[in-house]
């Protein structure tokens, strides 16, 4: 593993670093599958986090790992990319996943506090509002910048940019009106299964031409 090569690393983390991440949240208590809750009910989100302590510390644990290692992937694409979209997209990337990290921190203490909490999920809440936002416009830029590629699909480029601007616009939504952040979240949920499929395929090219 030490000798493993610039191009098959990233090429690995655009694979795995998405795939754990999604799994992680729809799994992550509160969320989608497990004890799933509304968003904008901060007591319901609460009690479901400290109903399954233990599952929600690690899902917030391996969230941000998983987030961490995509972003070394989308490093490694932008610099073989070249382009100054992608630079400025990278840079949106990191700073919306620096947000989901600290979201996740937030959401790993509630799980082993008392039910005073619901203030702390507020500010989990808003602070996940706005990485979501900061990630899909860096999403956007990327795929734009990195579409004129020969070696990138640009039609398919084109569609994981406009979906990452749909979640653009349900973060937003979410963020002004509290009541659609359930169904904003699974719409940004959707959003996020697109972005995985396309960095898994990204990652897989990347390998393919090391």
């Amino acid at each position: 593993m030490g000798n493993i090569s610039a191009n098959k690393l990233a090429g690995l983390s655009l694979i795995i670093g998405p795939v754990l991440a999604l799994i992680c949240y729809f799994i992550q208590p509160g969320q989608m599958l497990i004890d799933a809750a509304d968003p904008a009910n901060a007591q319901e989100v609460v009690a479901a986090l400290q109903g399954n302590s233990e599952l929600s510390i690690l899902t917030a644990i391996l969230i941000p790992v998983g987030l961490i290692i995509l972003l070394h992937g989308i490093a490694r694409l932008v610099m073989e990319s070249g382009d100054s979209l992608s630079s400025l997209g990278l840079k949106f990337i990191f700073v919306g996943t620096a947000g989901w990290v600290v979201t996740n921190g937030i959401l790993g203490s509630i799980a082993g506090a008392g039910p005073e909490t619901t203030v702390l999920y507020g500010a989990a809440q808003g602070v996940s509002t706005f990485s979501g936002i900061v990630f899909s416009l860096g999403f956007v830029a990327i795929n734009l910048g990195i579409s004129g590629k020969d070696y990138i699909n640009k039609n398919v480029a084109y569609v994981v940019a406009l979906a990452a601007l749909v979640s653009v616009v349900v973060s937003v939504i979410g963020g002004f009106d509290s009541s659609t952040l359930q169904t904003m979240s699974m719409i940004g949920g959707i959003c996020y299964i697109i972005w995985t499929l396309w960095s898994i395929w990204l990652g897989k090219d990347m390998m393919a031409r090391d």
